[in-house]
């Protein structure tokens, strides 16, 4: 009895292996063809300088792909030209269709038939297997299998969590159900079998428009993504807006902690020291994720800290000219002069929780990218020779009237404490 309960266990787990062997094998032949290499080309040398991966969807000559595949060609234009590479070494030109910036998706139109359409379907239950295709590091076509974690939930946009290790160069290839249909598309990975893929349900929404327009190319991509841009900040500002907040305590006073799920807020205090002049308590707080435009440009992040400082051993002049020194505030952008405009700002002085502040509200604005800015609020307790307060807030790529309003009600929630 021991033996034949041995034998038929042996028997289904390798029935059970050769099916799954046999369903990534038939998932890998039915979609090498439809999978291909797309490729920023420098018109000058005729080199690769950047490469990803895509796949044909809802008509046999349309192409989905990741944005920061085609990022070098969609900022410059001039100087790249796109191409794609089949599994069979052909090469060809691509055209720009459309884009969805916020969730990183782009789609592209070839000049012929590219082979089977690949169909769009619900992400699976949790737990379910996955298929994710692409050309990584330009070794060819590639099919990595893993498995479905679940939806980010402190990921505004709710990506997948997929265990599988994807490699450069598979950035925009189709993540595919045990049906062979199209549930995510490939978009970053943190090692350790640890990836991300944005659900294909946002790639709907942009076949959807584009077949509405006959599949025309958008005419102008900055001012088409400059309102994808604006439209998330606000839904993001409003959201953090009307959160209950969680609180926290620095020094005096009670102030706003995590505004949502999406925040994350660390200690980052100095030890303190039997010799020290002076206290202080630091607290940094920042969204996790922010939206990709270039190598050199990203919109979207969220930072605000708090800083507090009191001394019993200095004079208020020695006091002040150390909370002068800690007073300073830096923007967490790599924006240059071509991309923004030079910062305007404006002091005032108010109370805040029955305590006297200098708050100073600095604004730039986006120069290829309009109706976005990016915004630096700083607000100083003064009035005191012992003690310090300070709370700084960044937003980039943001609606500065959103923004404003975010910080105002952040101020209106300090509490003072003796």
């Amino acid at each position: 009895m021991l033996i034949r309960l041995l034998i038929a266990t042996l028997f289904f787990s390798y029935s059970i292996n050769t099916t799954a062997n046999t369903n990534t094998a038939s998932l890998y032949a039915d979609a090498a063809q439809s999978v291909y290499q797309i490729r920023v080309i420098n018109k000058e040398t005729g080199k690769k300088s950047s490469i990803g991966s895509g796949f044909v969807v809802a008509k046999n000559n349309i192409l989905a792909t990741n944005y920061h595949v085609v990022s070098q060609y969609v900022n410059n234009p001039d100087v790249y030209v796109l191409e794609y590479l089949s599994n069979t070494k052909e090469t060809g030109k691509l055209e720009l269709l459309d884009l969805d910036i916020v969730h990183d998706l782009a789609v592209v139109k070839a000049p012929k038939a590219m082979g089977k359409v690949l169909d769009i379907d619900a992400i699976p239950e949790k737990g379910a297997r996955l298929f994710s295709l692409g050309n990584p590091l330009d070794l060819g076509f590639s099919i990595v299998a893993g498995t479905n974690n679940g939806i980010l939930k402190q990921d505004e946009d709710g990506n997948i969590h997929f265990s599988g290790s994807l490699n450069a160069g598979m950035s925009g290839g189709p993540t595919l159900n045990e049906a062979g249909k199209v549930i995510g598309v490939n978009v970053a990975t943190a090692g350790n079998n640890i990836s991300f893929l944005v659900p294909a349900d946002y790639l709907k929404i942009v076949l959807e428009r584009l077949q509405k327009n006959n599949y025309s190319p958008i005419k102008d991509r900055f001012a088409h993504s400059s309102a994808q841009i604006r439209t998330s900040a606000n839904k993001i500002l409003n959201k953090l807006a009307n959160n209950n907040w969680g609180q926290a305590s620095i020094g005096h006073f009670i102030v706003p902690a995590e505004l949502d799920k999406s925040v994350r807020c660390w200690d980052a205090s100095r030890q303190p020291k039997k010799e020290d002049l002076f206290r202080s308590f630091y607290t940094r707080c920042s969204n996790e994720d922010d939206i990709y435009l270039s190598d050199q440009l990203s919109m979207g992040s969220i930072n605000y800290e708090y800083l507090w400082l009191d001394s019993n051993k200095l004079n208020p002049a020695r006091f002040y000219r150390r909370y002068e020194k800690v007073n300073s505030s830096a923007l967490a952008s790599h924006a240059g002069k071509r991309d923004v405009t030079n910062f305007a700002c404006h002091t005032a002085f108010t109370k805040i929780a029955q305590q006297n502040f200098k708050t100073t509200l600095c604004r730039r604005d986006y120069i290829k990218y309009k109706n976005l800015s990016d915004i630096l609020f700083t607000t100083a307790l003064v009035s005191h020779g012992d003690k310090g307060f300070i709370f700084n807030m960044d937003i980039t790529g943001t609606d500065a009237n959103a923004a404003t309003r975010l910080f105002q009600k952040m101020l209106e929630a300090f509490k003072w404490r003796k």
